[in-house]
């Protein structure tokens, strides 16, 4: 399952990413960030994808999310840090993570 933050955060090549790994996946949720990232965490889905995001949104969650057992980077795999461009992607485990990142 593959949870989205508001796809009104999306520019129009972001929404085709999206749009690409939303066909890859057989259930997806709209939801808000802190939440979203909270069922990521304990376990309720799998994937959570946003953008537009500032480091005060996303620096807090990182701890969450991998004390969790999970991945998170921007679209590209990278380490989050205040340079960041906003663009998060947080997976349930490292394997999925690279699955995912292959997609977008």
């Amino acid at each position: 399952m593959v949870t989205i933050v508001s796809p009104d955060n999306f520019d129009t090549n972001e929404l085709r990413t999206l749009k690409h790994l939303v066909d890859l996946t057989r259930i997806r949720r709209y939801s808000s960030d802190g939440y979203a990232f909270g069922l990521l965490a304990s376990g309720h889905v799998d994937i959570v994808v946003t953008a537009g995001q500032q480091p005060y949104d996303f620096l807090p969650l990182v701890n969450v999310v991998e004390q969790a057992g999970g991945c998170i980077s921007d679209w590209k795999g990278n380490k989050l840090g205040l340079d960041s461009d906003g663009r998060i992607l947080a997976s349930a485990n490292h394997r999925l993570h690279e699955q995912v990142l292959s997609a977008v």
